[in-house]
């Protein structure tokens, strides 16, 4: 046996388990690279590997070196190691006869560096050069025949109590623990990464030489390792390691831990239990049942059904996606399921436990990390929010997730992830545009929010609001405002809560009103008010459709596209609120300036929206002004502008709801848009008996009144006026609070009419004039 080999313990089993570990790592690295022998003259790279294996020493070996570590009583010292250190005595007097010249320069560094620290350029007093000379003697002299036994101590096992933990939990493959210990080591311990920093200083490395050198450190087998190290492999697809590469890359940053793995190693946690703490909470309870979402019922009871099914099955691959703006209620319906199910609910947290918001990466690895550890549950499902930030991260696996990476392998294996997760999870986003479709397919249970229906928004106004003793009429208006979100609801309630002393209903109107200016730029909604009673029986439809008959068509079909169109004022809109309150459904209105953009592409994408937004079986959409979207493709001379047409009829074809197009100007309509409307109704002007009656109703306050022979003539002549002209006297009659006299209701008739025709670039004989 050679001298160094002699000054090796045989007790090896009774050295503590990490210590051994990292000494078992430091000797398999040096003795099996035989390019480190020349890296012994670097004091940096000798100290550190001394400071990792000295553990393997005999205490009188140890003293040896470094008298420091002498302990006032030596055991007795074994003929072995007797003989060792006399053979390694000898050789350093021979040494000492013939110094090496790589030797003597490290000493006249370390001399040089002696004076720097005198100086105050040095924080550590290097050792006395007798020191180096012992250590670079001992290395040189070690055989690799000292790893055998130095092996069988130290076993196969993981000694790192986390990286056990998580390779337990995970199921990991003893080669992927190993590499998840050796993370664990590289953080805890700084000696080791000095160690892997130093063996390679100076030098420009290849990535195939870095994972050699890897290879050898821990002792893999290189197809085993590279594999292991692939983007499909374990620990980087959850989110544990990093790899590097770069032409100046050190061993030391060619693999590294992930910010998620810090925080676990930071966190130390006692068991998996904890460990799950770490990347999950349980979500709270349900403040609602799934009776406050009538207008999901049918989606609800789906995703209860197929969750439910899932996740007492173990059904893997079950993903269901609730997606819509924000504020509709997406969070409280899927913990409203999971207390339906009788699961546990668990969510993705959003920050650690030292509440530092956790990165769109380190939330992503948690929820991969989650489904590992709660695989052979029964009874749990997963709610992950707020995931429209992880769809924006441009890392490997977030870039993946918008499309915004090719596809290939990692396209593959996080098809998988969602196929093949073994708990059933409710991710949660309010925008899905950007979300890869080779991903959107793969969720089972996708699931549009839309602003809630009226009725709806009155129940959870009533849920919100109600025990606060407000006027049913406060809370019918703040329903009607199909803006206001069950969100928004919660936090009028919070503000009232806050300010018990103050008036409640200003309370609730002015946190309403803050938090829609904010929101939406306007603190209440626009909303039309009618200076007059609207009345069918004044109005004048061409085809011989009486509105009581479309009403019946509409309310048997429950489906429909009706163009509207005709001179304002008569009754396009009107007629629409009424057609929409008798088949007891919500009127959604658009004008063209709520959909308009200036930027190329936007006005497709609000069309989009708009008709996702929209309950089908419960609204009537209206849009005004739709000339300004179908105007005929044929005069169009930019491309936008017969997009635009285009987006607007693929969405009529697939709308299957009610659709009411309203426009002033019908001639410059799109061919095949006049097509695909089953109704095209012409709203005109009055007929004679009809401004005749509406007179006596607005000027005289009864229709049945007689009207003067004189008013009556010049009425018959007025063939353009409109329920519409009324109303703007009406309103002027209202601000100035004066009472009209029938010649004086009639002039100011007169004088609307004479202003369209004005407009239309014509005249009108003013009958007073």
């Amino acid at each position: 046996m050679n001298p160094s080999d002699a000054l090796i313990r045989t007790d090896l089993d009774q050295i503590p388990a990490i210590s051994r570990r990292l000494a078992r790592l430091s000797l398999q690295f040096f003795l099996n690279d035989t390019s480190l022998v020349k890296r012994l003259n670097d004091w940096d790279f000798l100290s550190t590997l001394w400071q990792l294996s000295q553990c393997l020493l005999e205490p009188a070996a140890r003293a040896f070196f470094d008298p420091a570590l002498a302990p006032e009583r030596l055991p007795e010292v074994s003929t072995k190691v007797r003989d060792g250190l006399r053979a390694l005595t000898a050789e350093l007097r021979k040494a000492d006869a013939e110094p090496d010249q790589d030797v003597v320069e490290e000493e006249m560094r370390l001399k040089h560096s002696r004076l720097s620290h005198q100086q105050g350029r040095r924080i550590e007093l290097p050792p006395p050069p007798s020191k180096h000379r012992k250590l670079r003697l001992f290395f040189t002299g070690l055989s690799p025949a000292v790893l055998e036994p130095l092996v069988e101590a130290d076993g196969e096992t993981c000694v790192v109590p986390l990286a056990e933990m998580l390779g337990r939990a995970l199921e990991l493959e003893p080669a992927a623990a190993r590499l998840l210990e050796y993370l664990v080591l590289r953080e805890q311990h700084n000696e080791l990464r000095i160690l892997l920093k130093e063996s390679r200083r100076g030098h420009l490395h290849a990535r195939h030489d870095l994972h050699v050198a890897m290879t050898i450190l821990l002792g893999i087998a290189p197809p085993v390792l590279r594999r292991l190290m692939a983007k499909s492999g374990p620990l980087r697809k959850l989110g544990l390691m990093d790899m590097h590469f770069g032409r100046h890359l050190d061993l030391e940053d060619y693999l590294d831990a992930t910010d998620l793995l810090r925080e676990l190693i930071d966190a130390e946690p006692e068991d998996e239990q904890a460990l799950l703490a770490l990347l999950i909470e349980p979500a709270p309870a349900a403040d609602w049942s799934l009776d406050a979402f009538p207008h999901l019922h049918e989606e609800a009871l789906r995703a209860q059904g197929a969750l439910n099914r899932a996740a007492r099955d173990g059904v893997a691959g079950v993903n269901a996606l609730f997606y819509g703006p924000p504020g509709t209620g997406k969070t409280e319906l899927a913990r409203a399921i999971a207390a339906a199910c009788d699961l546990k609910a668990f969510q993705v947290r959003t920050s650690d436990e030292d509440d530092d918001g956790l990165d769109r990466e380190g939330r992503l690895s948690a929820y991969l990390l989650a489904q590992r550890l709660l695989a052979r549950r029964r009874d749990a499902v997963i709610i992950f929010d707020e995931v429209e930030d992880v769809f924006e991260q441009q890392h490997d696996l977030f870039a993946l997730l918008s499309g915004r990476s090719p596809a290939g392998e990692q396209k593959g294996w996080m098809n998988r992830m969602l196929e093949e997760n073994p708990v059933p999870t409710i991710w949660i986003s309010n925008e899905v545009r950007g979300l890869d479709p080779a991903f959107q397919r793969r969720f089972l249970l996708p699931v549009c929010f839309i602003t809630p229906p009226r009725s709806v928004r009155r129940q959870m106004a009533e849920r919100h609001l109600g025990d606060l003793a407000l006027s049913p009429a406060l809370l019918d208006e703040l329903a009607a405002d199909e803006a206001l979100t069950p969100a928004g609801l919660g936090a009028a309630r919070r503000l009232v809560d806050l300010q018990p002393d103050a008036p409640v209903e200003i309370t609730v109107r002015a946190g309403v009103a803050s938090l829609r200016k904010l929101l939406h730029g306007t603190p209440a909604p626009r909303r039309r008010e009618n200076a007059t009673a609207f009345d069918v029986a004044y109005l004048n439809l061409a085809g011989g459709i009486a509105p009581n008959a479309l009403f019946r068509a509409l309310e048997r079909e429950g489906s429909g596209r009706l163009c509207f169109y005709g001179p304002p004022g008569t009754g396009k809109t009107a007629f629409a609120e009424v057609l929409a309150d008798a088949l007891d459904r919500e009127l959604v209105a658009r004008q063209a300036s709520d959909l308009i953009s200036p930027y190329v592409g936007e006005t497709e994408q609000n069309l989009a929206r708009l008709f996702a937004s929209v309950d089908p079986k419960r609204s009537v959409l209206l849009i005004d002004e739709v000339d300004s979207f179908l105007a005929d493709r044929r005069q169009a001379q930019r491309q936008w502008e017969r997009t635009q047409v285009n987006e607007l009829l693929q969405q009529m074809e697939r709308y299957p709801g009610i659709l009411i197009a309203a426009t002033n100007l019908m001639s410059g309509l799109d061919g095949a848009a006049l097509r695909r409307f089953d109704f095209k109704l012409e709203f005109r002007a009055l007929k004679p008996e009809q401004r005749l009656s509406l007179f006596a109703r607005e000027a005289l306050g009864d229709t049945e009144a007689p009207v003067p022979e004189n008013v009556e003539r010049y009425l018959e002549g007025l063939d353009h006026l409109t329920a519409g002209d009324f109303a703007n006297v009406a309103r002027q009659r209202k601000l100035l609070g004066e009472r009209l006299e029938p010649e004086t209701y009639l002039r100011r008739l007169v004088t609307e009419c004479r202003l369209k025709s004005i407009g239309k670039g014509g005249g009108a004989v003013d009958p007073y004039a």
